[in-house]
């Protein structure tokens, strides 16, 4: 399966974020698609079609990137579609066992910053 080419739409508002993470994606070949909040991230989604979401937990609110997890999950065009969550949050074990049900809708669930092999390591895993 040739993953180049697959659509990943970014939801963060952190734009120096967005970016760089764009740039890393987009020289591994991937096309990079920007949202700067939930609700943008939501539009894009109906609008663009990605094949792959990265989500910030905290943006804006505390759980606007689990609002965003779970209308993704609750639309049938998207529920199935890979989603990785991307937090500042300091996370002090696996996140399948950090408390919360926002990361079970998650493939992934990764600490900024987050090493740039690390990351295509984590999307090639969710999109393949």
């Amino acid at each position: 399966m040739n993953l180049k080419g697959k659509r990943i739409l970014i939801i963060d508002d952190d734009p120096d974020f967005v970016r760089s993470t764009g740039m890393i994606l987009k020289s591994a070949g991937y096309e990079v698609l920007e949202a700067f909040s939930g609700k943008e991230g939501l539009e894009k989604s109906k609008a663009e079609n990605p094949d792959l979401y990265i989500i910030d937990l905290m943006m804006e609110t505390y759980s606007e990137g689990s609002l965003v997890v779970d209308a993704l999950v609750k639309d049938e065009n998207t529920r199935d579609k890979p989603r990785i969550m991307i937090t500042s949050v300091d996370l002090k074990g696996p996140w399948d066992s950090y408390p919360g049900d926002e990361w079970l809708a998650c493939d992934f669930l990764l600490q900024k910053p987050v090493p740039p092999a690390e990351l295509l390591k984590c999307v090639e895993k969710a999109i393949a």
